[in-house]
């Protein structure tokens, strides 16, 4: 069972994205849980309250309600529901959410005309500070089968394979095509005949089609590919301690997360190292054998 962490604002962004992973995970067993974060705020002494907003019970009835309507719609067991409203700035009660309980993908429908600090720089700042596979849907996404999906990454500096697994329990299950991205922007390193034999290894038996792109920045060569191919599903690996322009530094993904052209999938990379580990570097508490 796969367990989701989906953000809502009860706008229809949200709802948008709601629709849309019900329909993306409709081939698997999920337990959904919705979250709402309530900021606190404090009112200046004396100074009147003009406008009405949310508060903490408001917010938990609202959920409690569209939780119910979710459970009466349910065709089958296979999806379940249940909901939260914690209170706190948002991105410190989503941290803490993913941290309390171990979610397989946190999915959110950002408004880029928005400036709330969740749901309007969301995806900017979501996909930067959770430690989690965020999963970002467009206000435009409509569900529909996934037949194309593309990952967009530095594979020179994929250091880690198995942080391909999400993806390739989705190629799967999809019965989809995967594109391995390749962007040569200028001074990229190039990969290493072994790195790409463990990457070609991890995603047996899934035959990806390999794309190289020259283009002056990654983001624009994304973008090109983009334009000329159809994509059900992008998807990046962003890695924060990178500053250079690399498919997966955080800036490219922050700018495709900002406005995505099509549904973002961003997979957590905790930093792990597959590389056999050579015999003088062991502890003994490693030696276990």
């Amino acid at each position: 069972m796969k367990k989701i962490l989906l953000l809502t604002d009860f706008s229809e962004a949200s709802r948008n994205a709601l629709s849309f992973a019900r329909s993306f995970f409709s081939d698997t067993v999920v337990d959904f849980h919705l979250l709402c974060a309530n900021v606190a705020e404090i009112d200046e002494p004396g100074t009147p309250d003009t406008t009405a907003r949310p508060t903490p019970t408001s917010n938990a009835g609202q959920l409690h309600n569209v939780v119910t309507a979710l459970r009466r719609e349910a065709t089958n067991d296979w999806h379940t529901f249940r909901s939260s409203s914690w209170p706190g700035e948002a991105l410190d009660a989503v941290e803490q959410a993913v941290k309390a309980e171990g979610y397989d993908f946190v999915v959110i429908g950002p408004q880029s005309d928005e400036t709330d600090e969740l749901f309007g720089n969301s995806a900017i700042t979501l996909v930067r500070r959770l430690r989690a596979n965020v999963l970002v849907v467009p206000g435009d996404a409509r569900p529909q089968p996934v037949h194309q999906i593309v990952l967009a990454a530095d594979f020179a500096n994929l250091k880690n394979s198995k942080l391909l697994g999400p993806l390739k329990e989705l190629v799967i299950l999809k019965g989809a095509t995967l594109t391995l991205l390749t962007i040569d922007t200028p001074n990229k390193d190039i990969i290493r005949i072994e790195r790409e034999a463990r990457i070609r290894q991890f995603l047996h038996p899934i035959v990806p089609s390999i794309v190289r792109m020259q283009s002056p920045s990654a983001k624009r060569g994304i973008d090109a590919y983009l334009t000329a191919h159809p994509v059900d599903l992008l998807v990046t690996i962003p890695k924060y301690n990178d500053r250079s322009e690399t498919l997966t530094s955080s800036r490219v993904t922050r700018l495709r997360a900002f406005a995505p052209a099509v549904p973002l999938l961003t997979l957590y990379d905790d930093g792990g190292n597959d590389r056999p580990q050579p015999i003088n570097d062991l502890t003994n508490e490693e030696y276990a054998l």
